[in-house]
């Protein structure tokens, strides 16, 4: 896990000196993780049947709705729907350590908790882009409901493609994953041979302060 990702996720810039005692408890903490943590993740992989903006459709009638994915996938002929997750025992255990009133042991967990699903994502998209490469494709970026303007109901499709997916990650009737740490989303996956499928959708994008730019 990236040290550096550590202190951004608990908001401090990349120009600030660290503070030394914080820099041990991320020590402490990242190394406390890993026996936490239960990595996984699912993948499917869906053709795209047609895209007309805003609407993605795919195989089986499930639509994708957004301006942007349309504009992204119009280039590609199937999605990898993914989710990836630490599982709950790192999450308990925050939630044991602020009970306990170590509130900033808690926030540097959690912190680690979530460089370590970033983690967990970069190795499924890695594994999705071998997929890609198997079948002479490549892969655009990877995008998760609740991003740009694609609404978060939409997790609502992402998990019913899945199907099996939910015995490891449950979603809630307001969208939300359970383990907390966990993530969902898509990658493109078609021929670049017109297009540069990995361009990002933020080039459009006028929000220069967004804190996920690409």
């Amino acid at each position: 896990m990236d040290r550096q990702e550590v202190l951004r996720f608990l908001g401090y810039p990349a120009e600030r000196p660290r503070n030394g005692s914080v820099s041990s408890m991320i020590d402490n903490e990242i190394a406390e993780a890993y026996s936490l943590i239960d990595p996984f993740y699912h993948r499917s992989l869906v053709a795209i049947e047609h895209v007309r903006d805003p609407e993605v459709t795919l195989e089986d009638g499930l639509v994708l709705t957004s301006s942007i994915l349309s504009r992204i996938l119009c280039h590609c002929s199937h999605i990898a729907v993914f989710v990836a997750t630490i599982g709950p025992r790192l999450e308990e255990r925050v939630t044991e350590l602020m009970s306990d009133g170590e509130m900033l042991k808690g926030a540097v967990l959690d912190a680690v908790g979530s460089e370590a699903v970033e983690r967990a994502i970069c190795h499924a998209q890695d594994r999705i882009a071998d997929i890609a490469a198997a079948r002479g494709n490549e892969i655009t970026l990877r995008y998760s409901p609740g991003y740009c303007d694609w609404d978060i109901c939409q997790q609502r499709v992402l998990f019913q493609i899945m199907d099996s997916a939910q015995a490891e990650v449950c979603l809630s009737d307001e969208c939300l994953m359970t383990p907390r740490k966990s993530v969902s989303g898509i990658i493109g996956l078609g021929d670049c041979e017109t297009y540069q499928l990995s361009l990002s959708a933020c080039l459009d994008c006028t929000r220069k302060d967004c804190p996920i730019r690409r």
